[in-house]
């Protein structure tokens, strides 16, 4: 039986089991814990990094601001237009099912300006 009790704690980390710290809470008082990986070559790493240092952010402060406040350029492919349709599908769904203005969702409102921002750019992009 106690055989049993080491092979389930090998698993298990120290900290899970005792003394474990509650997470920090960012100023918005939200607990961040997603984690967001991608890869770069040796050349764009040290772009992005020489800007990291430039701007005096965090490098998770910057990454999230880059990705949710800065022009972005697409390119237009099934997946970019498949995933659009997907979410503008969903949006409508949503929009069909309130009865009020204030049954929206700010996350809807927020997914459909996206969307139009980027389909504007990839329009500005191409040669119609």
């Amino acid at each position: 039986m106690s055989d049993n009790k080491e092979q389930g704690k090998i698993y298990r980390r120290d900290t899970l089991l005792k003394n474990t710290k509650p997470k920090k809470k960012d100023a918005k008082n939200r607990k961040k814990f997603a984690c967001v990986n991608f890869r770069v070559t040796p050349e764009e790493k040290e772009i992005i990094f020489n800007r990291i240092r430039l701007s005096g952010l965090k490098i998770q402060d910057y990454v999230a601001q880059s990705c949710m406040y800065n022009q972005i350029s697409v390119v237009g492919n099934i997946k970019t237009f498949d995933a659009i349709r997907n979410e503008i599908m969903v949006i409508d769904e949503h929009l069909l099912s309130i009865k009020s203005v204030d049954e929206l969702e700010l996350e809807k409102l927020e997914s459909l300006r996206m969307i139009l921002e980027i389909l504007d750019g990839f329009y500005k992009n191409c040669d119609l």
